[in-house]
């Protein structure tokens, strides 16, 4: 992201300047695994809340809002003409929405509406879900009474609301057109203006004095002649911080083969934590470990074996760092390798399955690979403490998806996690063998 009030402008316009697909759907879903395919043990078992999408045939789901507006989903299904859409009554009678797939997956939805966000209504979800799949429409239309749709349709002001904004994930590149329509706007509505007043007070550009034309051509000249992000980069003004900094720059810029954060917490968790029992699966303060990374991030002076950091709030950290990593160690292009490795695995090749996995971590960039050795012997470490009660299969379980993660593009949680999982814990387990 281009730093500073420029970047602000831009991304402001990048939501008005947007192309198709459209987002068919979208809103506030609860959601409740029933079945999942065979491969896969875990199930949710409760309901969760994620803010979801349906564009094309693919049903997004984000943790919330923000993450919606930086395309980082948690997971996708697929709603193709294999998925069959149904209704199903819950305890209360109120219908949910049943998403059944060939390889064994079921879902149920509610649809939930939230004071402030606009949602589409229960019976347009039902409607593009099932035209997405090849579902009768018709059929699910006639099972809906009054009384399901005012359950689910009514937001926070009395009325339905039916989203047909387009698609805030592929936006197009911006152009000197695109940045005139959008200031047209902004100098209609003076309540609007704080970015781009902002912009002008960085600059120490005065343009009260100009007329309406005058002023869109001052703005215009400054957006479209600012430098390009890898232009700021090479010239140094940008600077990355520690958490969501790509590993080898990380690296580089600490001349360290180990991210300093990685070591001094690992250091620090050994120093006192091993024997902790369910180290790395018992959740620490959530606020302490953001108060933490403010502290890194500015590159401040951290003794991480003080008293006062516990040992859950360290594990969290260190795991709240893997996963803000733009990248997984284990890059996003050896994926394909990893999961082949897996699923021969599964057919009894174990040994070629090591091999394999061997070949990966040795192929790693340099950062990568001692960064991925490093973690990996502390969790072998880890899994030798009896005490603790996390074993080989507990911890891949924990670090499996930071480590090791399909391309967002293409990622599928369901079918990812137990090869993730699996993968790293061959690995924890044959350590010897894979850097040998």
């Amino acid at each position: 992201m281009i730093p500073g009030t420029y970047a602000a402008v831009i991304d402001e316009l990048k939501l008005k300047t947007l192309k198709s697909p459209v987002i068919k759907c979208e809103g506030t879903l609860k959601r409740k695994i029933t079945k999942t395919p065979p491969e896969v043990k875990s199930v949710e078992k409760s309901w969760a809340s994620f803010y979801a999408i349906l564009k094309s045939n693919t049903l997004y789901f984000y943790k919330d809002m923000k993450h919606f507006k930086r395309n980082e989903f948690e997971s996708a299904c697929d709603i193709t003409t294999d998925a069959v859409i149904d209704l199903e009554p819950d305890k209360k009678g109120i219908k949910l929405i049943k998403i059944s797939k060939p390889n064994g997956l079921e879902m149920l939805l509610r649809v939930k509406a939230e004071t402030g966000v606009k949602s589409s209504t229960f019976e347009s979800w039902v409607e593009n879900l099932s035209g997405s799949s090849g579902t009768p429409y018709q059929g699910l239309k006639n099972s809906l009474s009054a009384s399901d749709i005012s359950h689910h349709d009514v937001n926070s002001n009395g009325h339905g609301n039916d989203v047909d904004r387009r698609s805030i994930i592929d936006c197009k590149e911006i152009t000197k057109k695109d940045i005139t329509e959008f200031l047209n706007k902004k100098m209609k509505d003076p309540s609007n203006k704080s970015s781009v007043q902002k912009l002008l007070e960085d600059q120490g550009i005065d343009i009260s004095h100009l007329d309406k034309a005058k002023k869109k051509e001052v703005l215009n000249r400054l957006l479209t002649s600012r430098p390009s992000f890898s232009d700021l980069e090479r010239k140094g003004l940008i600077k990355y911080t520690v958490f969501g900094c790509p590993l080898s720059k990380l690296c580089s810029r600490q001349r360290v083969s180990v991210p300093r954060v990685i070591t001094d917490c690992i250091e620090a968790i050994e120093y006192r934590g091993l024997k902790s029992g369910g180290i790395y699966r018992i959740s620490g303060n959530s606020a302490s470990i953001q108060k933490l990374r403010f502290k890194f991030d500015r590159e401040e002076t951290v003794d991480l074996k003080d008293e006062e950091y516990d040992i859950n709030m360290l594990t969290g950290f260190l795991k709240l760092f893997l996963r803000e990593l733009p990248e997984p160690v284990i890059p996003f292009n050896q994926y394909p390798i990893v999961e082949n490795a897996i699923n021969n695995d599964r057919s009894g090749s174990r040994e070629e399955t090591l091999t394999t996995l061997k070949h990966v971590v040795h192929d790693l960039p340099e950062p990568n690979k001692s960064t991925f050795k490093y973690l990996i012997l502390h969790l072998v470490r880890v899994a030798h403490e009896e005490e603790n009660q996390m074993d080989e299969h507990n911890l891949s379980i924990i670090f499996g998806p930071s480590l090791l993660g399909n391309h967002p593009d293409k990622a599928n949680l369901l079918v990812d996690l137990p090869i993730q999982n699996t993968a790293i814990e061959r690995i924890i387990t044959n350590y010897r063998t894979i850097f040998k």
